[in-house]
Protein backbone atom coordinates (compact mmCIF):
# COMPACT_ATOMS: atom_id res chain seq x y z
CA UNK A 1 0.00 0.00 0.00
CA UNK A 2 1.42 3.37 -1.06
CA UNK A 3 0.64 6.63 0.75
CA UNK A 4 1.44 9.95 -0.93
CA UNK A 5 1.83 12.78 1.58
CA UNK A 6 2.44 16.43 0.72
CA UNK A 7 4.15 18.83 3.10
CA UNK A 8 5.87 15.76 4.54
CA UNK A 9 9.14 17.37 5.63
CA UNK A 10 7.84 18.66 8.96
CA UNK A 11 4.87 19.06 11.29
CA UNK A 12 1.68 17.16 10.61
CA UNK A 13 2.92 15.77 7.30
CA UNK A 14 5.91 14.17 9.01
CA UNK A 15 3.69 12.73 11.73
CA UNK A 16 1.24 11.31 9.17
CA UNK A 17 4.14 9.67 7.34
CA UNK A 18 5.41 8.10 10.54
CA UNK A 19 1.98 6.82 11.60
CA UNK A 20 1.12 5.41 8.18
CA UNK A 21 4.48 3.65 7.98
CA UNK A 22 3.90 2.20 11.44
CA UNK A 23 0.69 0.66 10.11
CA UNK A 24 2.25 -0.90 7.05
CA UNK A 25 2.19 1.75 4.32
CA UNK A 26 5.01 2.49 1.91
CA UNK A 27 5.57 6.20 1.40
CA UNK A 28 5.99 8.81 -1.31
CA UNK A 29 6.91 11.98 0.55
CA UNK A 30 6.60 15.36 -1.17
CA UNK A 31 7.86 18.78 -0.05
CA UNK A 32 10.05 21.62 -1.25
CA UNK A 33 12.98 20.89 1.08
CA UNK A 34 14.67 17.76 -0.28
CA UNK A 35 17.21 17.64 2.55
CA UNK A 36 14.51 17.78 5.21
CA UNK A 37 12.56 15.09 3.35
CA UNK A 38 15.63 12.87 3.27
CA UNK A 39 15.99 13.27 7.03
CA UNK A 40 12.34 12.32 7.60
CA UNK A 41 12.70 9.31 5.30
CA UNK A 42 15.88 8.16 7.06
CA UNK A 43 14.26 8.47 10.47
CA UNK A 44 11.20 6.45 9.43
CA UNK A 45 13.35 3.88 7.63
CA UNK A 46 15.42 3.34 10.78
CA UNK A 47 12.25 2.48 12.69
CA UNK A 48 10.50 0.52 9.93
CA UNK A 49 13.22 -0.94 7.66
CA UNK A 50 10.76 -3.01 5.65
CA UNK A 51 9.00 0.10 4.31
CA UNK A 52 9.73 1.45 0.84
CA UNK A 53 10.15 5.22 1.03
CA UNK A 54 10.64 7.61 -1.87
CA UNK A 55 11.02 11.38 -1.63
CA UNK A 56 10.23 14.05 -4.19
CA UNK A 57 11.57 17.56 -3.76
CA UNK A 58 8.90 19.59 -5.51
CA UNK A 59 7.41 23.06 -5.22
CA UNK A 60 3.67 22.51 -5.51
CA UNK A 61 3.26 26.10 -6.67
CA UNK A 62 4.76 25.00 -9.98
CA UNK A 63 1.89 24.42 -12.46
CA UNK A 64 3.62 21.22 -13.58
CA UNK A 65 3.95 19.88 -10.03
CA UNK A 66 0.87 17.58 -10.11
CA UNK A 67 2.28 15.85 -13.20
CA UNK A 68 5.69 15.47 -11.54
CA UNK A 69 4.00 13.92 -8.52
CA UNK A 70 1.98 11.56 -10.70
CA UNK A 71 5.10 10.51 -12.62
CA UNK A 72 6.90 9.75 -9.36
CA UNK A 73 3.93 7.74 -8.13
CA UNK A 74 3.75 5.76 -11.37
CA UNK A 75 7.41 4.77 -10.98
CA UNK A 76 6.92 3.70 -7.39
CA UNK A 77 3.49 2.10 -7.71
CA UNK A 78 -0.14 3.10 -7.70
CA UNK A 79 -1.24 5.49 -4.95
CA UNK A 80 -3.65 3.98 -2.46
CA UNK A 81 -3.71 6.95 -0.07
CA UNK A 82 -3.36 10.67 -0.79
CA UNK A 83 -2.90 13.06 2.12
CA UNK A 84 -3.17 16.67 0.94
CA UNK A 85 -1.40 18.30 3.87
CA UNK A 86 0.74 21.06 2.33
CA UNK A 87 -0.64 24.56 2.91
CA UNK A 88 0.40 28.19 3.20
CA UNK A 89 -1.01 30.85 5.49
CA UNK A 90 -1.35 33.52 2.84
CA UNK A 91 -1.86 37.23 3.49
CA UNK A 92 -3.00 38.35 6.94
CA UNK A 93 -5.07 41.49 7.25
CA UNK A 94 -8.33 43.04 5.98
CA UNK A 95 -9.57 41.26 2.86
CA UNK A 96 -9.86 44.52 0.92
CA UNK A 97 -6.33 45.65 1.77
CA UNK A 98 -4.02 42.63 1.50
CA UNK A 99 -2.03 42.27 -1.75
CA UNK A 100 -4.22 40.69 -4.39
CA UNK A 101 -1.46 38.51 -5.78
CA UNK A 102 -0.85 36.99 -2.34
CA UNK A 103 -4.58 36.42 -1.92
CA UNK A 104 -4.75 34.59 -5.26
CA UNK A 105 -1.69 32.52 -4.45
CA UNK A 106 -3.14 31.40 -1.10
CA UNK A 107 -6.42 30.34 -2.68
CA UNK A 108 -4.61 28.54 -5.46
CA UNK A 109 -2.21 26.69 -3.18
CA UNK A 110 -4.72 25.76 -0.50
CA UNK A 111 -7.55 24.79 -2.84
CA UNK A 112 -6.53 24.27 -6.45
CA UNK A 113 -3.30 22.39 -5.73
CA UNK A 114 -5.07 19.73 -3.63
CA UNK A 115 -7.78 19.48 -6.29
CA UNK A 116 -5.14 19.00 -8.99
CA UNK A 117 -3.43 16.27 -6.97
CA UNK A 118 -6.75 14.49 -6.49
CA UNK A 119 -7.31 14.62 -10.24
CA UNK A 120 -3.80 13.23 -10.77
CA UNK A 121 -4.25 10.10 -8.63
CA UNK A 122 -7.94 9.30 -9.07
CA UNK A 123 -7.55 7.48 -12.43
CA UNK A 124 -5.22 4.89 -10.89
CA UNK A 125 -7.43 4.58 -7.82
CA UNK A 126 -10.40 3.93 -10.09
CA UNK A 127 -8.43 1.27 -11.92
CA UNK A 128 -7.75 -0.48 -8.60
CA UNK A 129 -11.31 -0.05 -7.39
CA UNK A 130 -10.14 1.51 -4.14
CA UNK A 131 -8.45 4.56 -2.68
CA UNK A 132 -8.46 6.98 0.22
CA UNK A 133 -8.09 10.76 0.00
CA UNK A 134 -7.58 12.96 3.05
CA UNK A 135 -7.71 16.74 2.65
CA UNK A 136 -6.44 18.64 5.67
CA UNK A 137 -8.82 21.41 6.66
CA UNK A 138 -7.86 24.43 8.75
CA UNK A 139 -8.93 27.38 10.84
CA UNK A 140 -11.81 29.28 9.28
CA UNK A 141 -13.41 26.38 7.42
CA UNK A 142 -16.39 26.16 9.79
CA UNK A 143 -16.77 29.79 10.85
CA UNK A 144 -15.63 33.31 9.93
CA UNK A 145 -11.99 34.13 10.61
CA UNK A 146 -11.35 37.84 10.15
CA UNK A 147 -7.94 38.85 8.82
CA UNK A 148 -7.38 35.36 7.39
CA UNK A 149 -9.88 35.51 4.55
CA UNK A 150 -7.86 33.86 1.78
CA UNK A 151 -6.83 30.91 3.93
CA UNK A 152 -10.26 30.46 5.48
CA UNK A 153 -12.13 30.73 2.19
CA UNK A 154 -9.82 28.25 0.46
CA UNK A 155 -10.10 25.72 3.28
CA UNK A 156 -13.88 26.07 3.34
CA UNK A 157 -13.99 25.42 -0.39
CA UNK A 158 -11.67 22.43 0.07
CA UNK A 159 -14.10 20.90 2.57
CA UNK A 160 -17.06 21.33 0.21
CA UNK A 161 -14.95 19.88 -2.61
CA UNK A 162 -14.24 16.91 -0.33
CA UNK A 163 -17.94 16.36 0.35
CA UNK A 164 -18.82 16.58 -3.33
CA UNK A 165 -15.95 14.41 -4.55
CA UNK A 166 -16.88 11.72 -2.03
CA UNK A 167 -20.34 11.44 -3.62
CA UNK A 168 -18.93 11.38 -7.14
CA UNK A 169 -16.46 8.60 -6.30
CA UNK A 170 -18.59 6.50 -3.96
CA UNK A 171 -19.27 3.93 -6.68
CA UNK A 172 -15.56 3.60 -7.45
CA UNK A 173 -14.58 2.42 -3.98
CA UNK A 174 -12.75 5.68 -3.23
CA UNK A 175 -13.26 7.31 0.16
CA UNK A 176 -12.71 11.06 0.59
CA UNK A 177 -12.65 12.93 3.90
CA UNK A 178 -11.43 16.20 5.41
CA UNK A 179 -9.57 16.30 8.71
CA UNK A 180 -9.54 19.35 10.99
CA UNK A 181 -6.34 18.92 13.00
CA UNK A 182 -6.78 21.72 15.50
CA UNK A 183 -4.19 24.35 16.33
CA UNK A 184 -0.59 23.36 16.98
CA UNK A 185 2.87 24.86 16.50
CA UNK A 186 3.74 24.87 12.79
CA UNK A 187 5.12 27.00 10.01
CA UNK A 188 1.66 28.51 9.62
CA UNK A 189 1.62 29.40 13.32
CA UNK A 190 4.96 31.16 12.89
CA UNK A 191 3.50 33.17 10.01
CA UNK A 192 0.64 34.30 12.25
CA UNK A 193 3.01 35.34 15.01
CA UNK A 194 5.24 37.22 12.55
CA UNK A 195 2.20 39.20 11.37
CA UNK A 196 0.89 39.85 14.87
CA UNK A 197 -0.01 43.46 14.15
CA UNK A 198 -2.37 42.44 11.34
CA UNK A 199 -3.53 39.16 12.86
CA UNK A 200 -5.15 40.76 15.89
CA UNK A 201 -4.56 40.42 19.62
CA UNK A 202 -6.32 37.07 20.07
CA UNK A 203 -4.68 35.35 17.10
CA UNK A 204 -1.24 36.70 17.99
CA UNK A 205 -1.54 35.57 21.61
CA UNK A 206 -2.72 32.13 20.57
CA UNK A 207 0.18 31.78 18.15
CA UNK A 208 2.68 32.86 20.78
CA UNK A 209 1.30 30.32 23.25
CA UNK A 210 1.50 27.51 20.71
CA UNK A 211 5.04 28.37 19.68
CA UNK A 212 6.23 28.50 23.28
CA UNK A 213 4.83 25.05 23.94
CA UNK A 214 6.37 21.78 22.84
CA UNK A 215 2.99 20.03 23.00
CA UNK A 216 2.42 18.01 19.82
CA UNK A 217 -0.59 16.08 21.14
CA UNK A 218 -3.11 17.61 18.71
CA UNK A 219 -0.96 17.00 15.66
CA UNK A 220 -0.26 13.43 16.77
CA UNK A 221 -3.98 12.85 17.27
CA UNK A 222 -4.68 14.21 13.79
CA UNK A 223 -2.10 11.82 12.33
CA UNK A 224 -3.81 8.92 14.09
CA UNK A 225 -7.14 10.07 12.65
CA UNK A 226 -5.63 9.98 9.16
CA UNK A 227 -4.60 6.38 9.78
CA UNK A 228 -8.05 5.53 11.15
CA UNK A 229 -9.74 6.86 7.99
CA UNK A 230 -7.39 5.09 5.58
CA UNK A 231 -5.90 1.92 6.99
CA UNK A 232 -7.91 1.65 10.19
CA UNK A 233 -11.44 0.76 11.17
CA UNK A 234 -12.86 3.99 9.73
CA UNK A 235 -11.72 3.20 6.19
CA UNK A 236 -15.31 3.08 4.92
CA UNK A 237 -16.27 6.54 6.25
CA UNK A 238 -16.55 9.07 3.43
CA UNK A 239 -17.66 12.62 2.70
CA UNK A 240 -17.06 13.97 6.20
CA UNK A 241 -15.23 16.80 7.95
CA UNK A 242 -13.92 15.32 11.19
CA UNK A 243 -12.21 17.17 14.02
CA UNK A 244 -9.25 15.30 15.42
CA UNK A 245 -9.61 17.17 18.69
CA UNK A 246 -13.35 17.45 19.36
CA UNK A 247 -15.02 14.47 17.67
CA UNK A 248 -15.21 10.90 19.00
CA UNK A 249 -13.81 9.72 15.70
CA UNK A 250 -12.34 6.44 16.92
CA UNK A 251 -15.90 5.12 17.31
CA UNK A 252 -17.40 6.20 13.99
CA UNK A 253 -17.24 2.72 12.49
CA UNK A 254 -19.52 1.49 15.27
CA UNK A 255 -22.32 3.86 14.23
CA UNK A 256 -22.94 3.42 10.48
CA UNK A 257 -26.43 4.94 10.69
CA UNK A 258 -25.00 8.14 12.18
CA UNK A 259 -22.18 8.33 9.65
CA UNK A 260 -24.58 7.71 6.76
CA UNK A 261 -26.62 10.80 7.65
CA UNK A 262 -25.89 13.32 4.92
CA UNK A 263 -25.81 16.29 7.30
CA UNK A 264 -23.58 14.86 10.05
CA UNK A 265 -19.97 16.10 10.06
CA UNK A 266 -20.57 18.34 7.04
CA UNK A 267 -20.85 22.05 6.24
CA UNK A 268 -24.52 23.06 6.35
CA UNK A 269 -26.80 26.06 6.93
CA UNK A 270 -28.42 26.38 10.33
CA UNK A 271 -32.12 27.21 10.17
CA UNK A 272 -33.76 29.48 12.78
CA UNK A 273 -35.93 26.70 14.21
CA UNK A 274 -32.80 24.64 14.93
CA UNK A 275 -31.84 27.33 17.43
CA UNK A 276 -35.33 27.77 18.85
CA UNK A 277 -35.75 30.96 16.83
CA UNK A 278 -38.60 32.02 14.58
CA UNK A 279 -39.28 34.50 11.81
CA UNK A 280 -43.00 34.41 12.53
CA UNK A 281 -44.45 37.56 14.04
Amino acid sequence: MLALITGASRGLGRLCARELAAHGANLLLVARDQMALAAVAADIKSKYPARKITTLGCDLRDPDAPQHVRDAADQFGRVDILVNNAAIQGPIGPACEVPWREFEEAVRFNLLVPVALCRAVIPSMRAMGRGWIINISGGGATGPRPMFTAYAAAKTALVRFTETLAIELAGDGIRVNAVAPGAFASGITKAVYSAAENAGTYEAAAARKLLSSEDTAKAEKAARLVVYLTIGEGRDVTGKLISAVWDQWDRLHLYPVVVANKDVFTLRRVLPEERDLSLDT
